[in-house]
């Protein structure tokens, strides 16, 4: 499954680093280091990010941003190009000295600096060595995390727009679906039925007993009569992804299976209508639970009943117990019960929606509820 997108349009880009120069100023702190890819992504506009060299960003509380690249890897930092200014290092130099001329450079020489919360420890060790004394490294994950957690209204956008893409497979679905057909043939069929809309997708597809391990990997399987067929796909659009699980029957499912689809499509439709701001993010995994569990099932439902959405498929806030965060306006999650009976079947109904000032938008287009009758 993808994790991080490769792009976001300069115009988000630009919204993200305003924010966090606000918290910079609120907090007193002088610049803050991005080190993550989806920080990079968010804050210079290119995910590039360090592997066994360092690539890094760093943002002033002015708005200057500067990134710092090995210089024969120049090229993949192209994004940050109408954001940044870039500085490069040899392979003989040390780069922790570069990024500390390139924070000179920027006007920081001292006071306090956040750095991005997914760092490396021995990283956080050589910055701090580099910037010397009068530089106090300190985590930044708070005021990172308070920039991306609420999506603007270009942020809200992308996702409508990636919604739209998203769907199509699972519109494409209903009408390939069959019995001898393995998972990974429909998974292909699906792929080139795509191809010639510009959308390019790898769902999961997990049929009868496999649908019973929620990130079982599409296989040879084939599916056969009676069996639920759950399928989960991702994909973005401007850098923004969707996130959508339905699931399928091939002929006439058992009893125990219809009573499950209606136990999770009744505990995902009563977490949509009470999701709005000032609510816990326990409470809806709570309310999700309950349902599964009164209709017998809740020792199946075995995973969070949802995540947030954005430029990483799975980031803040998560609907799980024990999270008493609140919703805020602006929060973009997912909502997915399921019951995974082992060695039988797999049950998933998900969809993504934004919370709003008084309640929340079921991001919605083609796409239904129930895929099939074949669970009435």
């Amino acid at each position: 499954m993808i994790g991080v997108a490769q792009s976001i349009p300069e115009a988000i880009v630009r919204e993200h680093i305003a924010k966090l120069c606000g918290q910079m100023r609120e907090r007193d702190i002088a610049a803050t280091i991005v080190f993550d890819a989806s920080n990079m992504l968010a804050f210079t506009g290119t995910p590039h990010m360090s592997w066994d060299r360092l690539t890094c960003g760093v943002v002033t509380r002015e708005g200057d941003v500067r990134v710092v690249c090995p210089a024969f890897e120049r090229p993949g930092v192209c994004g940050a190009d109408k954001i940044a200014s870039i500085h490069t290092w040899q392979e003989h130099q040390n780069p922790y000295d570069i990024f500390a001329s390139a924070m000179r450079v920027a006007g920081i020489s001292c006071g306090a600096v956040g750095v991005d919360g997914r760092i490396w420890l021995s990283a956080w060790h050589r910055f701090a060595d580099a910037c010397g004394d009068k530089i106090k490294l300190q985590s930044a994950e708070e005021m990172i995390r308070e920039v991306r957690i609420c999506k603007s209204p270009l942020e809200q956008d992308a996702l409508r727009g990636a919604h739209r893409r998203g769907e199509r497979a699972f519109l494409a679905m209903k009408s390939i679906i069959r019995g001898g057909a393995s998972e990974i043939e429909l998974q292909r069929e699906l792929a080139e039925k795509l191809a010639p809309e510009g959308i390019t997708i790898t769902p999961m597809v997990q049929s009868g007993p496999n649908g019973a391990i929620p990130h079982n990997p599409t296989g040879d399987r084939k599916l056969q009569q009676g069996d639920t067929v759950v399928m989960d796909s991702v994909t973005p659009f401007d850098g923004y992804f969707n996130d959508i699980t339905r699931t399928y029957a091939v002929g006439e499912p058992s009893d125990r299976a219809k009573k499950a689809y209606r136990a999770v499509r009744e505990a995902q439709q009563a977490a949509i209508d009470a999701a709005k701001p000032g609510v816990e993010c326990q409470q809806l995994d709570k309310i999700a639970r309950g349902i599964i569990t009164e209709a017998g099932f809740g020792e199946f439902f075995t995973h969070r009943l949802g995540h947030g959405l954005g430029i990483e498929v799975h980031e803040p806030p998560f609907l799980v117990g024990g999270n008493s965060e609140k919703l805020r306006a602006g929060m973009c999650v997912t909502i997915e019960p399921g019951v995974y009976v082992p060695g039988e079947f797999g049950i998933r109904i998900e969809d993504d929606i934004l919370i709003t000032d008084n309640g929340c938008e079921v991001i919605r287009g083609e796409l239904t509820t129930d895929v099939t009758d074949a669970f009435d």
